[in-house]
């Protein structure tokens, strides 16, 4: 007979953001910065994320008391320029990077046809936040951060880089922003995680085991396994060479743990993001009808029999979050909820309330 299978719960949403706040608080981050946690982790559940959603609460608590995370970081600016920023985020999670990119958008809003801000010691955890943080606000957003070395160069076994996703934002004028976010692997590091955690298999070509072939064993990844890139097997060069380009992007030239240093130095990775104003290439009502045509022509191109639309980045993700949102809550998987309670009974946080089951 098969296991029972949990049911999901419906949770209100400003319910569950309070608890995440209040449990944050517990350990020590005061209320604006898990604000501020709280609303990223909400976006990646509302937009179907759950890799990058809720369940991280546990995450980020955990590190936080184990002290590879900062609570409050103190955090301080090492170089600035008029266009260009250079800050150090104490081992900050989430916070140091959203203030980078708020740097960059009050500089281009003050002229500045593009504003870079590169960050060391900062976890930012998900990029698409911050890349539609610059869409929304009519500009086009770059982000990229370095991760735990877990990919190895083609041909080699020794992990070297990490997943090093990054991401694009780009505002439209009829349609939604653009957004794409992905790793430099064939799947995200923490899909691997869920997976081993719910002992499922995983598709063929995303894990390489010690020896470096292909495994559907995800639990490979803790026995010295290792990410395959993206474009493995035929194109495996192409998503280690993006890797590295990140690594170089995020770590090197911010001056965060690079690549291996990792290791012994968790909690200090580094991350690049950017704004840049369309403004200077072209009026901006052209350069939105333009976006408008590109997307139509995506959407509008012949379809195979068996697919409903075409979707363009980012696009199922925004429609979700809105449904949802109108609704005010949002199902949470029993992996999610199982994670919220540990949590909650472990810093003794009331859980949110159930707005019905499903």
């Amino acid at each position: 007979m098969e296991p029972k299978t949990e049911p999901a719960r419906l949770i209100p949403i400003s319910g569950l953001r309070a608890c995440m706040v209040n449990a944050f608080a517990r350990v020590g981050i005061p209320a604006e910065f898990g604000e501020q946690i709280a609303t990223m982790l909400l976006d990646g559940e509302l937009r179907g994320h759950e890799s990058h959603g809720v369940h991280l609460v546990r995450y980020v608590t955990e590190e936080v008391r184990r002290g590879v995370l900062n609570a409050q970081p103190n955090i301080t600016t090492v170089h600035e320029t008029s266009e260009a920023l250079l800050l150090d985020g104490d081992r900050g999670i989430v916070v140091p990077a959203v203030q980078a990119m708020r740097w960059c958008l009050e500089r281009v809003k003050a002229g500045s046809p593009m504003a870079v801000a590169g960050v060391r010691n900062c976890q930012p955890v998900a990029l698409g936040f911050y890349v539609r943080m610059a869409a929304e606000a009519g500009m086009l957003g770059f982000a990229c951060t370095n991760a735990i070395p877990s990919v190895a160069p083609p041909g080699g076994r020794t992990a070297t880089v990490g997943t090093n996703p990054f991401a694009y934002g780009v505002p439209t004028g009829h349609h939604g922003a653009v957004v794409f976010d992905a790793a430099t692997t064939a799947l995200a590091g923490m899909a691997v995680q869920l997976a081993a955690e719910d002992g499922r298999e995983l598709p063929r070509d995303v894990l390489l085991d010690q020896d470096g072939y292909p495994t559907t064993d995800p639990s490979a990844r803790s026995r010295g396994g290792s990410m395959a890139p993206l474009g493995y097997p035929a194109a495996a060069h192409k998503g280690f060479g993006l890797a590295v380009m990140v690594e170089i992007l995020a770590a090197v030239l911010t001056g965060a743990a690079i690549g291996r240093d990792l290791l012994d130095s968790p909690g200090r990775f580094g991350c690049t993001v950017w704004a840049l104003d369309p403004a200077p290439f072209m009026p901006l009502p052209q350069f939105h009808r333009r976006m408008d045509e590109l997307v139509e022509q995506i959407k509008q191109g012949d379809r195979m029999d068996s697919v409903v639309e075409l979707p363009v980045p980012g696009e199922r993700g925004e429609r979700r979050f809105k449904e949802l949102t109108d609704q005010g809550a949002v199902r949470l998987s029993a992996r999610t909820w199982n994670a919220l309670t540990q949590v909650c009974e472990s810093l003794d946080v009331q859980l949110p309330g159930e707005a019905g089951s499903v």
